[in-house]
């Protein structure tokens, strides 16, 4: 045998002795979720991430836990590296499902969905011609400049209405409430349902799941525009702690047997995705996105 191709062989198979000797047999599958995160998660258990919990726990052969903690600042620093000396791990919990690629203090796994900020706004005859924000400059003057535009703080709803000189009309939200009651969705609950602004921007699992429960007035979800410099879509992942790759792998390998299974439950929940081709999918609507 080739020497090379000896030492190579040899290193593969030490590799997997290694991982084999290292993956967890916790029994108990701990997630680290949001209390009031919905449609990704509650207290209820009701989100898409709880859900998709549950079938991972399934798989698994073990035990399912929710550690709760609202999902802003410190956020994996109290969950997911937080030791607790009780647990099966040592730690109060062992993955988080809604993550960034790159999230503070956490190793990202593959993603397993890219999704994107929607526009959200009255589904009215003066509006019909809005597919997405690029036809917005298409209204007449006397309706565009007539309209309250929703937005939060450093986000590409902001950045869209300063790039297209409608900041005279914007009306700001805090993303990060520090009351854990208050959620992102509030923006289109209350504030658009109520008549206080008239179109709102916000990340679209959010978006869909809450226009879905406004019933004063019918609402429709179109795809935002990223101005230039400024982006719209994110890929989603699940986070571990670093230097656990044996978990890592688990995990990762879950992606790749349950892709069927993860896409079901992002329909059953509305999720709006961008697709392979760059268009999104938002409900049964596809939307081709053109840059102007």
């Amino acid at each position: 045998m080739n020497f090379k191709l000896f030492i190579l062989s040899f290193s593969l198979l030490f590799s997997s002795f290694v991982y084999a000797e290292k993956k967890p047999d916790w029994g108990v599958l701990s997630v680290c979720a949001d209390p009031n995160s919905m449609p990704l998660s509650n207290i209820k258990k009701e989100g898409f991430e709880n859900k998709l919990a549950e079938v991972f726990a399934q798989d698994l052969g073990w035990d399912l836990k929710f550690e709760w903690f609202p999902q802003r600042l410190a956020f994996f620093r109290n969950t997911i590296r937080a030791k607790d000396s009780s647990s099966p791990s040592g730690y109060k919990c062992d993955i988080a499902l809604g993550a960034s690629p790159d999230p503070e203090g956490a190793s990202a796994t593959k993603s397993y969905y890219t999704s994107t900020w929607v526009v959200v706004l009255p589904d009215s005859e003066n509006l019909a011609q809005i597919k997405s924000s690029n036809d917005f400059s298409k209204l007449d003057n006397n309706v565009l400049k007539k309209l309250k535009f929703g937005v939060f703080a450093r986000s590409p709803g902001a950045d869209w209405v300063v790039a297209n000189g409608l900041t005279d009309q914007m009306v700001p939200f805090v993303h990060m409430q520090s009351d854990p009651n208050d959620y992102p969705g509030m923006i289109i609950e209350k504030s658009l349902a109520q008549g206080e602004i008239d179109v709102a921007f916000a990340w679209g699992p959010i978006a869909a799941y809450s226009a879905s429960r406004v019933k004063s007035r019918k609402l429709k979800l179109v795809p935002l525009i990223a101005p230039k410099g400024s982006r719209t879509d994110y890929s989603i992942s699940m986070a571990v702690r670093y230097r656990e790759p044996a978990w890592k792998n688990v995990v990762e390998s879950f992606l790749d047997k349950r892709k069927e299974k993860i896409q079901d439950l992002i329909s059953q929940y509305n999720i709006p995705q961008v697709l392979a081709d760059g268009s999104v999918l938002i409900g049964k609507e596809k939307f081709v996105r053109n840059q102007e």
